[in-house]
């Protein structure tokens, strides 16, 4: 049987009801692996018992050296076919884009999760973590990057979205779709994602802050949101990339600051495009060398530009980089 390696990093999947009725902490990825007989039929399991928290808890940090604990794993084990991750759903969708940008061996990252506990009778976590095996057993896995597999559906990384706070389809891609999906077992595919940019694993990660805009929003928030600490500044704006025109004199100046501003949109789906000429528009943000990020979400822009930038990537390549969305243009 093929090798596979279980990282089991917490969230719902990993919870039970403490005695208040509340989903706490409270199994281990080796227990995860011995309530589920299917899965040690079809493959050899290694588990690494990463951490076992809220995935609210997961930051750059840990994100960082759940990478590097990949990377060393496919560097010294050629007999693993692939990883597969159990993560909560709140941060799922960072963390496997985290992953996707820095992990360049081509074997299949699947990572998984549940949004009802262990304990619930009718939970998903079963279903998706065998469904994460299949994928991870799929030759036609490879070279897909980091992959997210959830209710029968198998997304992107960089695509996929959390729609709903408790639905077991919370997860969608939007327009671009799901790669594929899991019926009666078998791995069917639909479409090959695009390649993402690979920047590797950062020894370093610049400090990026989000701002989301809002109707009326005074500009003085901007400035509390940059400082001596912050390396660039990501806003959410308007749809295509739009915001009050108080707020441009602002961002001019945190540009002329030498501070990288980068322009995202609260649509959940879609480009940001300087399509907009009026005061405010789009247009406007270009005019004073704000950039503008196609597609890619805000928390995701973020974590490409912290390391990106963290990595040395001059100012001008990552700009070029955002426009074409962070896939790798240079291949095209």
């Amino acid at each position: 049987m093929d090798k596979v390696l279980l990282i089991a990093t917490g969230g719902t999947i990993a919870m039970r009801k403490d005695k208040a009725g509340k989903a706490v902490p409270a199994v281990s990825g080796h227990e995860l692996l011995e309530s589920i007989p299917e899965l040690t039929k079809h493959a050899r399991w290694d588990v690494l018992d990463f951490s076992n928290m809220a995935s609210c808890n997961m930051d750059l940090k840990q994100m960082r050296n759940l990478a590097y604990a990949i990377e060393q794993r496919f560097l010294t084990d050629p007999d693993l076919k692939g990883i597969v991750v159990t993560h909560g759903t709140d941060t799922l969708e960072e963390t496997a884009y985290f992953l996707d940008i820095t992990i360049r061996d081509p074997r299949p990252v699947i990572l998984t999760a549940s949004q009802r506990d262990a304990s619930e009778t009718d939970s998903d976590g079963p279903r998706n973590l065998t469904n994460a095996m299949r994928i991870a057993l799929d030759s036609r896995a490879m070279d897909r990057g980091v992959l997210i597999a959830l209710n029968e559906e198998i997304h992107a990384a960089r695509d996929v979205r959390k729609l709903h706070t408790n639905h077991v389809d919370a997860f969608n891609s939007g327009e671009k779709g799901d790669l594929g999906t899991i019926d009666t077992g078998d791995v069917l595919w639909h479409r090959k994602p695009e390649h993402t940019i690979k920047l590797g694993v950062p020894e370093k990660l610049a400090k990026v802050a989000i701002c989301k805009i809002y109707t009326g929003m005074p500009k003085d928030i901007l400035r509390l949101m940059t400082h001596d600490e912050t390396d660039a500044l990501v806003i959410e704006a308007f749809g295509r990339g739009n915001l009050p025109p108080r707020l441009v004199p602002e961002i001019s100046e945190i540009i002329n600051n030498g501070i990288p501003v980068v322009i995202t949109s609260r649509c959940l789906f879609g480009r940001t495009s300087p399509v907009y000429g009026y005061s405010g528009g789009g247009a406007d943000l270009e005019r004073i060398g704000a950039w503008f990020a196609d597609d890619l979400s805000t928390e995701k822009v973020r974590l490409f530009v912290s390391i990106a930038l963290g990595q040395g990537v001059a100012l001008k390549t990552l700009k070029e980089m955002l426009a074409a969305g962070a896939i790798n243009f240079m291949n095209k």
